[in-house]
């Protein structure tokens, strides 16, 4: 049946592709990429075998049935042993040199990604030893590993409050924000912005521990390089901060953010337009000193608005600008 040995052939590959997994019964499938595979495998095993007009079903023989047995074993995989596998690969990370070449080390972080955004999975993570590895990526003198490490916290930590406590228990919080105040690779600056993110949002000793070291100032620093990635997640972020922590919008008036932010909002329109003028109708609602520090001459806030509604009115793709700018010209009068 030469539709059988071509299944065997791309099972056998697939095999490969999984680095020697092991199968018992415990074994997790990778979803995505299994009922694709074996949906593929099962057609190419059978399409000599399908009548052109016949729609009836016949019983499956035992080659068929035991091809697709075999299939459905080489697609499953023991999601722990793979990790440690990968965590394995990354203990010598530390050791990789600026000039070294990384592929190994981050085809081992990107294996490990796949499989810890599934909270269950992110606390077997930990528990198999998998923080050791965290502290060396941040640190690497390679710039793609510290990024790569941002995003396995970020992974880990995200809507997980055991991870959350495990990794603020062991001070990754200030690492990270001292990767986004010194590190000079934009790509490592917008990961460690996601890791915090993940780490403070909905997360009251998150928030406290960013406060406590000094990421606000931090992050006022990030806007001030005009960068526009880094405006668009530190925006977001800083306004679902304001919405979960509300005594935070008096701090970032404190702080001096409103120059910086009204700077920002005069700059030629980006991205991060639509995120910055969120954040001020946020910064403003319900805030008197807000809208009394914005009223203030000296920003030319109400002119500099009015002017950027005009360059926006009547683009389809503006209707969320043109409103915040509505709003705040409804606030300051």
């Amino acid at each position: 049946m030469p539709g059988v040995k071509k299944g065997e052939t791309e099972a056998a590959q697939l095999q490969e592709n999984l680095e020697g997994a092991s199968i018992d019964d415990t074994i997790q499938p990778r979803q995505p990429t299994s009922l694709q595979g074996l949906l593929r495998f099962a057609m190419e095993a059978t399409k000599d075998e399908d009548a052109p007009h016949s729609s009836e079903l016949k019983p499956m023989d035992e080659e068929r049935k035991k091809f697709l047995e075999e299939a459905l074993k080489t697609m499953t995989i023991n999601v722990v042993e793979v990790l440690q596998k990968q965590i394995a690969v990354l203990k010598n990370v530390g050791e990789l040199k600026a000039n070294d070449d990384p592929k190994d080390y981050l085809t081992a972080i990107e294996n490990i990604c796949e499989y810890i955004d599934n909270i269950d999975i992110a606390n077997d993570f930990h528990k198999i030893g998998g923080l050791m590895i965290l502290r060396p990526c941040l640190q690497s003198q390679n710039s793609k590993i510290r990024a790569g490490g941002c995003e396995l916290i970020a992974l880990l930590t995200q809507n997980n409050p055991t991870c959350q406590k495990i990794i603020l228990e062991n001070a990754f919080l200030p690492e990270l924000i001292a990767l986004l105040d010194t590190d000079n690779d934009v790509k490592v600056s917008i990961k460690s912005i996601y890791a915090i993110s993940c780490l403070v949002r909905e997360n009251n000793e998150g928030f406290n521990e960013l406060i406590a070291h000094n990421g606000l100032h931090v992050f006022l620093k990030a806007l001030k390089s005009k960068e526009e990635r880094i405006i668009v997640k530190l925006a977001f972020l800083l306004s679902a901060l304001c919405k979960s922590q509300p005594d935070l919008k008096s701090r970032l008036v404190f702080l001096e953010y409103f120059p910086v932010l009204i700077s920002l909002v005069n700059e030629e329109r980006n991205m991060g337009h639509e995120f910055l003028l969120s954040l001020l109708v946020t910064l403003t609602e319900d805030n008197p000193a807000a809208i009394n520090e914005i009223k203030d001459p000296k920003y030319s806030f109400k002119d500099i608005i009015t002017k950027y509604r005009s360059s926006i009115l009547n683009r389809e793709e503006c209707e969320e600008e043109d409103q915040y700018c509505r709003i705040l010209l409804h606030q300051i009068g």
